[in-house]
């Protein structure tokens, strides 16, 4: 369904005055009237967080008010986890691992994505921001992962992914690797398109 323009706007409206309570309550009537979907609301969400950031670039917002914006976000999203697990399919077998590599401490996306692919049959761990590469090759394989998601929010971080990536691949030869992010939001040169997960379009694993 088409992305709900007055839950945007309510949801913004909350965020804008610091109301936590306020825009989980809000969140919450628009998924039980059938307003919205997860999937819609993440991409609203998700839509918010890159205005708070546009305004902090403008110095229209300051730093404390682009935290508290995501941190409101975040528990919104954790508040979901319940409704996340009650509508994905019961029988889950494929399992992805998403991460953020070291020195990369924006994680909230990939949390996001995190739930999506749930939703879309697999059985995901989330592991966070900051994670150092032998401990990523760990979970892939502890966790017997048959993919790896990574997220990227700068051409820096981007740039440092491509390490990542390469010291990940040789261990794993045959692991499906995607990576995203806001460093690919505009092209992706040197990668290619198979590897660059679009998070709207989250594959089932029966698609991989």
């Amino acid at each position: 369904m088409p992305v709900d323009p007055t839950l945007r706007r309510t949801l913004s409206a909350r965020i804008e005055e610091h109301d936590r309570t306020g825009a989980l309550a809000a969140a919450e009537r628009a998924l039980d009237s059938g307003a919205t979907t997860i999937s819609d609301l993440y991409e609203t969400l998700s839509d918010l967080l890159v205005d708070v950031g546009s305004m902090w670039q403008r110095g229209a917002a300051e730093v404390w008010q682009e935290h508290l914006a995501t941190g409101i976000v975040r528990t919104l999203v954790e508040s979901l986890a319940a409704r996340v697990e009650a509508s994905a399919p019961v029988q889950r077998g494929s399992v992805v691992v998403l991460a953020a590599p070291e020195e990369e401490y924006h994680d909230l996306g990939l949390r996001m994505l995190a739930d999506r692919f749930t939703l879309a049959g697999w059985r995901a761990h989330f592991l966070g921001a900051d994670l150092p590469v032998a401990e990523a090759m760990s979970a892939v394989g502890v966790l017997g992962a048959d993919a790896l998601a990574l997220s990227a929010s700068t051409h820096f971080h981007r740039l440092a992914l491509r390490l990542y990536v390469d010291a990940i691949r040789k261990a794993y030869p045959d692991l499906r690797i995607w990576v995203g992010g806001p460093a690919f939001a505009h092209e992706h040169d040197g990668w290619p398109d198979e590897m660059v997960l679009d998070p709207l379009a989250v594959p089932s694993p029966e698609e991989v």
